[in-house]
């Protein structure tokens, strides 16, 4: 680190594009702080209605700065364009969801004796630390500051240190429309983040990121016994029959692994193929990846970005390597012999396919955060069902089949906390969604998120029973 702060590097070219100093422990109390204050001294009595209304403005302010956003997050995250766009819109409509959101009724009135009116409400935590991944920096920021201000909280977000970019914009913005202290950054890795839990001032945390982060966040919100929000890591199976729309399961399995170049917690990264059907599907998912353009990001023609790091394209060539050291039969784009992509000094990876791949190794265990999908097949559901359970963590699954038995059977037996059945990937602001097991608990999205954000209150207030003086 220089002494102008953190290097923020363009995963395109691997130049320096920005620094942004880390926060310190004096900066992280700050912050904490100035949070506090402003949720005592009026925003957690901020009404519904008005709560609602600067939301709407903070949405708009978004698709004010639509292409700055979008810029800033293909310069910082290595984003094609077009899905930078897109990622910009899906924030603004999750802010307007919440802005409406915030005037929903939270309460129920409970059977009581004469003269006793007894409820239960929910109020907002306090200070609500969001801190945000490297994948999508800007929308899931926005996923935790849109529910946890909706609710009547204060936030002081943390962006993950290689992406701080987007989101030093956003709350520089929201300066104009929020009153001081409602919403604050901070900045840097783990020892920013272990600080922001540290707090005393902070009454949860919603982390979204790998699941040894994750375990560690935990691990330090349970001193202070802080309720924690945890979306990890994921190993997300696809399960296809031979029944199945092949040529629209293909599709879904290509976007499924490739996507904002595999950095997805749920990327279908695993995918069980019956084995009647596996040859020939294999064939058809390793041509439409095939086809997918490795690219810079600014290129209208780009599928696929760079990695985040040069250490995660070379940790993906590792787990490649490993994998057909094992047995696997490693599939790369025609003319390829490398999974490395060399553009630009950019940490690009082509999509690989591993058919077959042992169980035990790396590709099929972990989570690789790259376009790399890891194939095995069966014969009975039952086996089926197994493969996708061969794994510690819950966070998503697929299933392909026009048997409508069998999909209702694999949607109530799926292990995770997302199951698409003929489909994978929808996500929508007004629903609920998050992990199980290894892929952490709580919701984001939805009416659930107040679950995270407040917390349940029982009143029982007692009137007077005999005459007024």
């Amino acid at each position: 680190m220089t002494a102008q702060g953190r290097p923020v590097l363009d995963p395109a070219t691997g130049r320096t594009v920005d620094h942004v100093p880390d926060t310190d422990t004096a900066g992280v109390t700050d912050a904490v702080n100035r949070a506090e204050a402003a949720f005592h001294d009026g925003w957690a009595a901020t009404s519904p209605a008005l709560r609602s209304d600067l939301l709407r403005r903070l949405g708009q302010t978004l698709r004010e700065d639509r292409d700055e956003l979008a810029a800033l997050e293909r310069l910082n995250a290595g984003k094609p364009t077009g899905r930078a766009l897109g990622e910009v819109d899906f924030a603004a409509r999750v802010v307007d969801w919440f802005a409406a959101a915030a005037r929903y009724p939270t309460g129920r009135t409970h059977p009581a004796a004469p003269g006793m009116r007894t409820y239960t409400d929910r109020v907002p935590v306090g200070v609500c630390a969001a801190i945000a991944p490297h994948n999508y920096p800007l929308l899931l920021a926005v996923w935790k500051i849109a529910a946890a201000l909706a609710h009547g909280n204060t936030v002081v977000v943390k962006p993950a240190p290689e992406t701080p970019l987007s989101i030093r914009h956003l709350t520089d913005r929201a300066r104009t429309i929020l009153p001081d202290g409602v919403l604050t950054a901070v900045y840097g890795g783990a020892s920013t983040g272990a600080a922001l839990c540290g707090r005393p001032g902070v009454g949860m945390v919603s982390f979204t990121g790998s699941t040894a982060a994750g375990r560690e966040v935990a691990r330090r919100c349970a001193d202070g016994l802080k309720p924690v929000l945890l979306e990890l890591g994921g190993k997300s199976p696809v399960v296809v029959f031979r029944d199945a729309d092949l040529d629209a399961a293909a599709t879904a399995v290509v976007t499924g692994f490739t996507g904002n170049t595999g950095q997805v917690c749920v990327a279908g990264s695993r995918l069980i193929v019956e084995e009647a059907v596996h040859t020939e599907f294999v064939g058809r998912v390793t041509q439409l990846a095939a086809r997918l353009t490795v690219g810079r990001p600014a290129d209208t023609a780009t599928d696929l970005g760079p990695l985040i790091s040069r250490t995660a394209a070379d940790r993906t060539a590792a787990i490649v390597t490993e994998a057909a050291e094992r047995g696997a039969d490693v599939i790369l784009p025609p003319g390829r012999s490398s999974v490395l992509h060399d553009l630009d000094d950019g940490f690009y990876v082509h999509p690989a396919v591993l058919d077959r791949v042992d169980r035990d190794s790396r590709a099929w265990r972990e989570e690789i955060f790259a376009p790399v999908l890891s194939v095995a097949s069966f014969t009975t559901d039952d086996e089926a069902l197994a493969l996708a359970h061969d794994t510690d963590h819950g966070l998503s699954a697929s299933v392909w089949t026009k048997d409508a038995d069998r999909a209702e059977h694999f949607a109530a037996s799926l292990r995770a906390g997302m199951v698409w059945v003929n489909t994978w990937g929808d996500t929508d602001e007004t629903v609920s969604v998050g992990g199980m097991g290894r892929s952490g608990y709580g919701r984001e999205l939805g009416l659930h998120a107040a679950d995270g954000y407040t917390r349940p209150r029982a009143v029982w207030v007692a009137h007077r029973t005999g005459p007024r003086p």
